[in-house]
């Protein structure tokens, strides 16, 4: 059952970022970032919430998904933040 999860969300990661979009010269622009961003946040966040056998309720469930998300998000704009000031 999980190995088909994961061949799911390797698939769908596969639609939504097709190889042309690596191929490119120049820089992508700020909208492939945020859903780059958005998908890797998203993959993360609902793998770990699932991890966790505490969260016995929906709304527990929902609470540390957002929470995870959110943390996930700043920290990859840090990260960014980080690269763009020192490469580019």
């Amino acid at each position: 059952m999980m190995r088909s999860w994961h061949l799911l969300v390797i698939s769908m990661g596969l639609l939504i970022l097709p190889q042309w979009a690596w191929a490119k010269q120049e820089p992508l622009d700020w909208k492939t970032h945020g859903l780059i961003a958005l998908t890797i946040a998203v993959v993360i966040s609902v793998f770990l919430v699932m991890r966790n056998q505490r969260l016995d309720s929906k709304t527990a469930k929902i609470m540390v998904f957002g929470i995870y998300f959110w943390l996930i998000i700043f920290a990859q704009a840090i990260l960014y933040g980080v690269y763009y000031g020192m490469f580019r």
